[in-house]
């Protein structure tokens, strides 16, 4: 069966194709809910991840359901630009939490030299 074939083959009279763009797309919604109302920063930003996760799937199943070759040269450099974004939010939160916790240290030592 050839790639073609298999995103055309229907289910309960819809594509697969077709059907795992909507699934993919109700998955956005969780993860839209995640990054706005995350309760840390690590979660707002497993959140977005997700969401441009999506993203990318979907313009690779478009690509795959129109047959446009273009789609998945911008599937490649978004995939890039994602991969670069995610590296400077891990170390943006990555140096705000040591910041944090060198902050509680230095606050835990001062409040207990006071005690003494």
């Amino acid at each position: 069966m050839t790639p073609r074939e298999l995103i055309t083959f229907e289910i309960l009279g819809m594509p697969i194709g077709w059907a795992a763009l909507a699934l993919l797309v109700l998955t956005v919604l969780p993860a839209i809910y995640r990054a706005a109302r995350g309760p840390a920063e690590a979660d707002r930003a497993i959140g977005a991840d997700h969401v441009f996760f999506v993203l990318v799937a979907s313009l690779a199943m478009l690509a795959l359901l129109w047959e446009r070759h273009l789609l998945v040269d911008l599937v490649v450099v978004v995939t890039l630009i994602g991969f670069i974004s995610a590296l400077i939010l891990g170390r943006y939160l990555g140096r705000s939490r040591s910041a944090a916790i060198t902050t509680e240290t230095a606050t835990t030592t001062t409040s207990a030299g006071d005690a003494e």
